[in-house]
């Protein structure tokens, strides 16, 4: 009996993901104006505000992604956390950066921040929701 092929989208999308990720904490940690700890709303990369809390966690979340996307089940499992993980943060940041005049908040989050965790908690939805129907080749 010949082997059937099995396809998912659900794995190249975590793979993008936890790369754009990965580029994004590894250049917070490299960039000569984010390379320093404190809170500073004027350190961005590219649109996005840069704090070590925040490169620490694009860059877990990143490597975690690469890592999930090996296997299917590692995907989808990958997505329903990143799913309810950056929701929250979505709803941290928009609290945060609306409605804090702290001058100590840790994450340093910015709408252009906000937007990208939105998008991806929405795009991680779609993808555990949809990806994880495989398709016979």
């Amino acid at each position: 009996m010949p082997t059937v092929a099995v396809r998912s989208w659900a794995r190249p999308a975590v793979a993008v993901l936890g790369l754009i990720y990965l580029v994004l904490g590894v250049a917070g940690f490299f960039l000569p104006q984010t390379a320093h700890a404190g809170h500073d709303t004027s350190r961005v990369i590219w649109l996005f505000s840069s704090s070590t809390v925040l490169n620490i966690v694009h860059t877990a979340i990143g490597l975690l992604g690469l890592l999930a996307a090996r296997k299917l089940s590692g995907a989808v499992g990958y997505c329903w956390v990143l799913f309810v993980a950056f929701t929250g943060l979505t709803a941290y940041g928009i609290l945060a950066t609306a409605f804090s005049t702290v001058p100590q908040d840790p994450v340093n989050l910015n709408w252009a921040d906000n937007w990208l965790h939105g998008l991806t908690a929405l795009v991680a939805l779609v993808v555990a929701l949809g990806g994880s129907r495989e398709e016979r080749a």
